[in-house]
C-alpha cells in the first residue's frame, strides 16, 4: 500500500471519528425529551398532592383519544312531546347520566383542560429551577485538517466540564481540556497536552446564604403548591357548574312537559266549552275564551322547547361535545332528585363562616403569599450589600508531548483570593427593595379583603340556602291547593255554577305552581352545592353525587 494512500485513510479515519462524536451528541430524540419531561412533573405534582391532601391523584394533561358517545345507551321512549316543526333528529338520542356528563366534561371540557396544563407548567418551571443546583456536564470536540506547502497536519481539541451552584450561593467549575496535534508529511511529531481547572467562588454577604440563593428554587416550588391547591378549588367550582346545567336542563324539560300536559287540558276544556256553548248551556263568548287559552298554550308549550334545547346546546359545549350530537339527559337524576326532596344541611352561619376560613384553598393561597412578600424583603435587602467572595483557581498540567492523561500534580498552580465590590451604584437593588416593602403592604390588604370576601359569600351562600328551602316548603303547598283548586272548579263548572274563565285561571295557576316547585327544587340543589363549595366541606376527590342525592 502506497504512503499516499495511508496517508488518506488515516484523513478518513479522523474525519469519520469527528463526525461520529458530532452525531452522538446531538442528543435523544424529542420523545424522551417529552417523556423524560412528563415523568418529572408527574412526579412533582403526585408529591405535592400528597403533602396536602393526603391521599393519591393522578395528574395527565394528555387528552384521551376516545369517543365521549361511546357505550351511551340511547332513549328507549321520547322525553319529551314536541311539536313536528320543531323535531331536529329523526332517530333516538343517546342519554348522558349526570355521572357520565362529568366524566365527559373532564376529559374533554375546554377551559378544565388548560387549567390542568397551567398546573403542568409550572411545575415543569419548578424542574428548570430544580436542575439549576444539580450538576452541569459539558462537552465540546472539535478537529481540523490543515495543509501548508507539502506540509500537512491534523489537530483535535477536546474538553470535558462540570459545573455546580451550591444552595450556599457557591459555584463550583471542573474543566478537564485535551488538545492533540500530528503532522501527516514533513516533522512526523506529535504532541498531546492536557489541564485540569478548578474553580471556586463562595459569596459572604451579597447573595450568600440558602435563604437568598435558593429563593427563586423556593418560590417556585410554593408556586407549585399555590397551582395544586388552584386546581383544586377550580375542580369545585366546575363540577357545580356542571351539575347546575345538568339540573336546569333538566328543569327545563319539566317544563316542557307541564306546558305540553296544560295545552292537552286546555284542549279539552276548548272541546268541553264548544259542546256546551252549542248546547246553549254556556254564552259562546266563554268557548272563544277556552279557544284563545289553547293557543296561548300551545305558544308557552312551542317556546318551552325552544328554551330547553337551547339549554341543551349550551350544556353540550360545557361538556366539550359538538353541537350537533344527538344527546340528551337521563331522566332518572330528576327522578331521584323528586324523589329525595331537598337535603338542608343543619350548620349555623358562624360556623359555616369559620370552616371556610379554615378550609378554602384559595385562602391558604393568599396566606402564604403575604409570607412570600415578606420574605422578598429579606432578599431585596440582602441585594443592597457588599460583593464579597472568597475565590479559588488551581490548574493541573500534564506531562509533556504525548503523556496526556499523567497529570503533574506537583507542577499544579494554586491562587486563591478575596474579591470586594463596594456598593457604590444600587439604584436598581434600591428601586426592588422599595417595590417589595410596597408588595408587602398590598399582599396584606389583599388578604384582608379576601378574608372578608369569603365571608360575605358565605353569609350570601347561608341566606340563599334558607330562602330556597323556605320557597319549596311554599311551592310543595302551592302545587297542592292549585290542584285542590282545579278539581273543584272543575266540578263546579259542571254544575253551572261557575264559568269557563275560572277554570281557565285554575289550569293556569296549576302549571305556574308546578314550574315554580321544580324551580324551588332545582335552586335549593344548586344552593346546597355552592355552599358546601364555598365553605370547602365538598372535597374535590369525591364524587359528586354523594353531595346531590
Amino acid at each position: 500500500m502506497s504512503f499516499e494512500r495511508t496517508k488518506n485513510i488515516k484523513r478518513y479515519i479522523i474525519l469519520a471519528w469527528i463526525a461520529l462524536m458530532v452525531m452522538l451528541s446531538a442528543g435523544c430524540s424529542a420523545k424522551y425529551y417529552r417523556e423524560e419531561a412528563d415523568q418529572q412533573v408527574y412526579e412533582i405534582l403526585s408529591k405535592a398532592h400528597q403533602k396536602l391532601y393526603d391521599s393519591v391523584q393522578q395528574y395527565d394533561i394528555e387528552q384521551l383519544a376516545l369517543d365521549p358517545l361511546k357505550d351511551l345507551p340511547k332513549s328507549q321512549a321520547p322525553l319529551i312531546e314536541i311539536p313536528e316543526a320543531m323535531k331536529r333528529f329523526s332517530s333516538a338520542p343517546l342519554m348522558i347520566s349526570l355521572e357520565k356528563a362529568f366524566e365527559i366534561a373532564e376529559y374533554h371540557n375546554r377551559e378544565y383542560q388548560t387549567q390542568k396544563e397551567d398546573v403542568y407548567l409550572t411545575a415543569l418551571t419548578l424542574t428548570g429551577e430544580q436542575n439549576e443546583f444539580s450538576s452541569q456536564f459539558g462537552g465540546l470536540i472539535s478537529g481540523l485538517w490543515s495543509k501548508t506547502g507539502d506540509e500537512e497536519s491534523i489537530s483535535a481539541e477536546g474538553g470535558l466540564n462540570i459545573s455546580r451552584i451550591l444552595k450556599t450561593g457557591a459555584s463550583i467549575g471542573i474543566n478537564l481540556s485535551t488538545e492533540f496535534l500530528r503532522y501527516l508529511t514533513g516533522d512526523p511529531r506529535r504532541t498531546v497536552a492536557s489541564i485540569l481547572a478548578v474553580s471556586i467562588i463562595q459569596p459572604l454577604w451579597r447573595g450568600a446564604g440558602e435563604k437568598i440563593a435558593a429563593e427563586n428554587l423556593k418560590q417556585t416550588e410554593r408556586n407549585v403548591i399555590y397551582a395544586v391547591r388552584s386546581l383544586a378549588r377550580y375542580r369545585k367550582t366546575f363540577i357545580v357548574n356542571i351539575a347546575s346545567s345538568h339540573f336546569r336542563v333538566l328543569q327545563q324539560r319539566a317544563v316542557v312537559r307541564n306546558e305540553r300536559q296544560n295545552y292537552q287540558n286546555l284542549v279539552l276544556a276548548r272541546d268541553r266549552a264548544q259542546m256546551m256553548a252549542k248546547a246553549g248551556r254556556l254564552p259562546e263568548f266563554q268557548a272563544y275564551q277556552a279557544k284563545q287559552d289553547e293557543l296561548r298554550a300551545t305558544d308557552r308549550w312551542t317556546r318551552a322547547v325552544k328554551s330547553y334545547y337551547e339549554l341543551l346546546d349550551s350544556y353540550k359545549i360545557d361538556l366539550g361535545l359538538p353541537i350537533d350530537a344527538n344527546v340528551d339527559l337521563d331522566n332518572v337524576d330528576l327522578e331521584n332528585l323528586v324523589n329525595s326532596g331537598i337535603r338542608h344541611p343543619d350548620i349555623e352561619l358562624e360556623k359555616a363562616v369559620s370552616m371556610a376560613l379554615d378550609f378554602r384553598q384559595d385562602l391558604k393561597n393568599v396566606k402564604e403569599k403575604v409570607e412570600d412578600a415578606e420574605r422578598k424583603i429579606e432578599v431585596a435587602k440582602n441585594s443592597l450589600g457588599t460583593d464579597i467572595s472568597l475565590n479559588f483557581e488551581a490548574n493541573v498540567p500534564s506531562k509533556p508531548d504525548t503523556q496526556a492523561a499523567e497529570l503533574r500534580f506537583d507542577d499544579a498552580t494554586w491562587s486563591g483570593g478575596l474579591d470586594v465590590d463596594l456598593p457604590f451604584e444600587r439604584l436598581s437593588e434600591r428601586n426592588v427593595y422599595r417595590r417589595a416593602l410596597i408588595t408587602y403592604k398590598r399582599m396584606q390588604r389583599d388578604l384582608s379583603l379576601k378574608t372578608d370576601e369569603i365571608k360575605l359569600e358565605i353569609t350570601s351562600d347561608w341566606r340563599t340556602l334558607q330562602q330556597a328551602m323556605e320557597s319549596y316548603n311554599i311551592q310543595i303547598n302551592s302545587v297542592n291547593l292549585a290542584q285542590q283548586r282545579v278539581e273543584s272548579t272543575s266540578l263546579l263548572l259542571q254544575a253551572g255554577r261557575v264559568d269557563t274563565r275560572d277554570l281557565l285561571e285554575s289550569q293556569a295557576a296549576l302549571v305556574e305552581a308546578q314550574n315554580a316547585l321544580v324551580r324551588a327544587l332545582m335552586d335549593h340543589t344548586i344552593a346546597r352545592l355552592e355552599f358546601c363549595r364555598d365553605n370547602g366541606t365538598l372535597k374535590h376527590d369525591q364524587s359528586i353525587l354523594d353531595s346531590i342525592f
